[in-house]
């Protein structure tokens, strides 16, 4: 026993879809010792809906109105920005240094009080784009702090940072450094900011700056003091990140970004005509910054990946607002919608068989000018592109080949022909026009099954709302006589070749898919056999 596997294709609304009937056939029942001058054998049958139509070759997402009429949605989601590539908080180094006669220490000859000499610093905090921040929650990160001075007496340093605060209280650490006999004398601390809280606002420019406090206590030795002794330290920053960030971040350039909607829908065809008449095209921009953002739309386009041709989109906006929350862990969402009433040629775009959407979009941060800013940790700016089809409109000449392996072991001397009954019965408003060849495993013709291309499957009509009314019946018969049979054991694939439009779509008449279509077919084989005695 051999199998014989054959493929029924069915055009769902400017969709062409294939729809799969598989069958082991017995043809060992055509034996030398029949009796029986005729036996037919049902080879396959099955009922199609909508679903398996349209499932099998999208895989997308399958949509329903009231009415009961189907769209298919095509989506593609893409993060435009990351809250680094908006606030990032880079390593940093701050130096600074003094001498002991700046800080107002007394050069005496013998030193051997106490006295604390109080002084103030800056530090301004960069970021790459040269944002105002206003201030930081931070969860991680180190400040360093290294001391170092060449006076020969006992040296207390207490730093305060009224501007980072650690649960409301003011950061402060102490360096002690004693004097040993050697120079310089060296001491460090360190605060670890995954509790701290700065604010940003007080220093001189109203933004990155944090307030350093310095007191240095001076305990004598009864070694002198001659005002050129130095007094350093230094701040090193490492390992900055955020939960929260405050401020603003400008009008800055901040993406440019390309994305493609991939069009399964098409993937199976060569050629073929076809129109949408209501086909849209929606851009979801979801922010999750308190950042507003202009985008810029720089290109909209489709393309035929065979040929590489593409279609522009023309007429649509070439800016749009993206809005930004008001409450920080909330998102705003904004959404362009495309259409034909507000492009200049998305129908057509779309008529070219074309297998990919493709866009291409900038964004512009605070367009409107001054703003305070927020970015969390985890925000995003995230596009959603979906690619609307209603399926409504007309298709005509989409052509597909395919060949698949067939074989047929027998005995056929008691055979007189084998007649091979198509019957269809197509509530969809697609017909397809097809011819069989049967090839053997070089691909040369053995038999034109179809004596050239027939309409296997008959499109049903509809009404002036374009839906379907009625099933179309088919019956189609291919007759293999005995002289033909021999050929039957050389051959080694069979060939469909699929030419279809929707119902009268050379008219430009209107269909449209909807749930309630059914498609029925039974294939079915009769042997004409001489009787042995």
């Amino acid at each position: 026993m051999k199998t014989i596997r054959i493929r029924y294709t069915i055009l769902a609304l400017l969709l062409i879809s294939m729809i799969y009937a598989c069958k082991k056939v017995d043809l060992s029942k055509i034996s030398s010792d029949a009796w029986n001058p005729s036996l037919a054998v049902p080879l396959a049958k099955g009922e199609f809906s909508v679903y398996d139509v349209l499932e099998k070759d999208t895989g997308d997402l399958i949509v329903i109105d009231q009415q009961g009429a189907l769209a298919l949605i095509y989506t593609s989601e893409k993060v435009l920005l990351n809250a680094a590539d908006v606030a990032s908080l880079p390593d940093q180094n701050f130096n600074f240094s003094e001498s002991a006669n700046g800080i107002g220490a007394p050069i005496v000859p013998s030193y051997s009080g106490t006295q604390t000499f109080n002084y103030s610093e800056i530090i301004s905090l960069a970021n790459p784009l040269g944002a105002d921040l206003y201030d930081v929650d931070f969860k991680n990160g180190l400040i360093t702090i290294t001391t170092s001075t060449t006076l020969l007496h006992d040296v207390k340093y207490t730093f305060s940072f009224p501007d980072l605060t650690e649960n409301g209280t003011p950061v402060s650490r102490v360096i002690n450094l004693v004097y040993g006999g050697t120079v310089p004398q060296i001491g460090s601390t360190t605060i670890n900011l995954n509790t701290v809280f700065a604010d940003l606002t007080n220093g001189p420019n109203a933004d990155s700056e944090i307030n350093v406090n310095v007191a240095v206590e001076i305990t004598g030795s009864g070694n002198p003091i001659i005002g050129a002794e130095s007094i350093d330290f230094s701040f090193s920053v490492a390992n900055m990140e955020y939960d929260l960030v405050h401020g603003y971040f400008g009008m800055q350039n901040l993406f440019n970004a390309m994305d493609t909607v991939d069009i399964k829908l098409f993937n199976n065809f060569t050629s073929g005509s076809f129109s949408l008449i209501n086909p849209s095209i929606d851009l979801t921009f979801v922010n999750s910054f308190g950042l507003p953002v202009q985008i810029g739309i720089n290109q909209i386009k489709t393309k035929e990946t065979t040929s590489g041709t593409e279609y522009p989109l023309t007429g649509f906006p070439p800016t749009f607002n993206v809005t930004a929350p008001i409450t920080v862990g909330q998102s705003s969402s904004s959404t362009l919608s495309l259409s034909t009433s507000n492009t200049g040629n998305l129908n057509t775009i779309i008529t070219p068989t074309p297998k990919s959407l493709i866009y291409d979009v900038d964004g512009i941060s605070n367009p409107a000018g001054q703003a305070i800013n927020f970015v969390k940790d985890d925000s995003k700016l995230k596009l959603k592109g979906t690619l609307n089809l209603p399926l409504e409109g007309f298709a005509t000449g989409f052509m597909f080949s395919d060949t698949i392996e067939a074989s047929a072991d027998f005995d056929q001397e008691f055979v007189e022909s084998v007649m091979i009954r198509l019957n269809t019965e197509n509530g969809f408003p697609v017909e397809a026009n097809v011819k069989v060849l049967l090839v053997d495993q070089n691909y040369s013709l053995l038999k034109d099954l179809t004596s050239g291309t027939q309409t296997l499957i008959g499109a049903a009509p509809v009404n002036s709302a374009g839906k379907a009314t009625t099933k179309v019946q088919k019956i189609n018969d291919f007759t293999i006589t005995k002289a033909e049979l021999p050929l039957l054991s050389n051959m080694k694939y069979i060939i469909f070749e699929v030419d279809s439009q929707t119902f009268q779509g050379n008219q430009g008449t209107i269909v449209k898919m909807y749930e309630d279509y059914m498609f029925n077919v039974r294939l079915g084989m009769q042997v004409q056999g001489s009787v042995q005695f």
